[in-house]
């Protein structure tokens, strides 16, 4: 059995590396008018929240159940692969023929530069995902990445930041750039009745400063405060533990949108760091103590600072109420569904 997966999984890549052979564009007539949304999806071996985000739109979008409009993800490096989000209504496109009139492969940002080409080549109609503003030429040069965009059929962003970056590079497209408002598991991540004097972080986020800022407090804090990273958990377990931490550490480094930060907040955490540029949409007063990224000695002072406040009763994360209902308000399923169907009535505009 393993000697056969290791050899499907070479044939895969095979198939990936000369996937240019393969892509096609037919006209499918029985579809005549049934706009298909076709998500590239990266073979993401630990689930990011990037993964996250196309497998739940592609959810949503089928969950509408629109007789002319459905949605699906595509592994081109590996069709049968799957990532371990499990949400409900999903599709999975397992060859590399597209219908030219009526889909439209959502192509991510870091893949853009290199896959819009193809596609173009090909006569499929492709729209940008963006959930990384400073991503957009992790992978490809700006000639590239000017083309991905310019012959794009509509441009998504999921943050003001991003669409701040994007209306900056390429003024000309701005007309093409929808904005999504993405949504917060606020019935997830929220506040124990009763916190611990636990501090939060996530280790792989800019694991240097993390490490300073750690070695740097070592000596100082309190003997009745534990450090705890956040890593190899699942989603419900990061919930538990944010619920009953009372500070978080941000290490946040040029964020599409940063929901570790937001979803510590919801959990009724202070949040101490780095605001990653995304951050300043929900970086809200009181809650969230903005640290200058690697001013190390500030950033091992304010922790200190917020500690004593704690034990002094001057905070309380009772406090937090109003900007967790804030948050979770202004980031809600609804307007995340919206911006989605504006999205298909976009699409349908353009493709007809």
């Amino acid at each position: 059995m393993y000697k056969f997966l290791s050899q499907f999984k070479l044939l895969a890549l095979l198939v990936f590396k000369l996937r240019a052979y393969f892509y096609q564009s037919v006209n499918v007539d029985e579809t005549a008018d049934k706009l298909k949304l076709t998500y590239l999806c990266p073979n993401a071996k630990k689930a990011s929240g990037g993964t996250k985000v196309i497998y739940r739109h592609t959810s949503l979008i089928n969950g509408f159940q629109l007789a002319d409009v459905s949605a699906q993800i595509f592994h081109p490096k590996n069709v049968l692969f799957r990532c371990q989000w499990f949400f409900p209504n999903l599709h999975f496109k397992n060859n590399f023929t597209f219908d030219g009139k009526n889909e439209v492969y959502v192509i991510n940002e870091m893949w853009a530069g290199r896959e819009a080409k193809l596609a173009h080549r090909k006569g499929i109609k492709y729209m940008i995902q963006v959930q990384g503003g400073y991503d957009i030429f992790r992978k490809s040069d700006w000639k590239a990445v000017y083309f991905a965009y310019q012959h794009a059929q509509l441009i998504t962003c999921v943050s003001q930041d991003i669409y701040d970056c994007l209306v900056f590079v390429f003024p000309e497209f701005a007309n093409k750039i929808h904005r999504i408002h993405l949504s917060l598991e606020s019935d997830l991540f929220k506040p124990a009745a009763v916190k611990s004097n636990l501090i939060t972080y996530m280790p792989r986020k800019l694991k240097k400063h993390s490490d300073l800022v750690l070695n740097f407090i070592k000596n100082h804090l309190p003997s009745h405060w534990t450090l705890v990273p956040i890593d190899g958990m699942n989603l419900e377990e990061v919930a538990q533990l944010l619920a009953k931490s009372k500070i978080f550490l941000s290490f946040s480094e040029l964020e599409g949108f940063g929901l570790p930060p937001i979803e510590a907040a919801l959990a009724g955490n202070l949040v101490i760091g780095y605001i990653g540029e995304a951050g300043r949409e929900y970086w809200l007063e009181h809650q969230f103590h903005e640290i200058p990224c690697g001013n190390i000695k500030g950033y091992a002072q304010a922790i200190l600072d917020k500690i004593n406040a704690f034990d002094d009763g001057a905070i309380r994360h009772t406090q937090f109420a109003d900007n967790i209902s804030l948050l979770a308000e202004r980031y809600n399923s609804e307007r995340e569904i919206n911006d989605l169907k504006v999205l298909i009535e976009r699409l349908r505009a353009e493709i007809r």
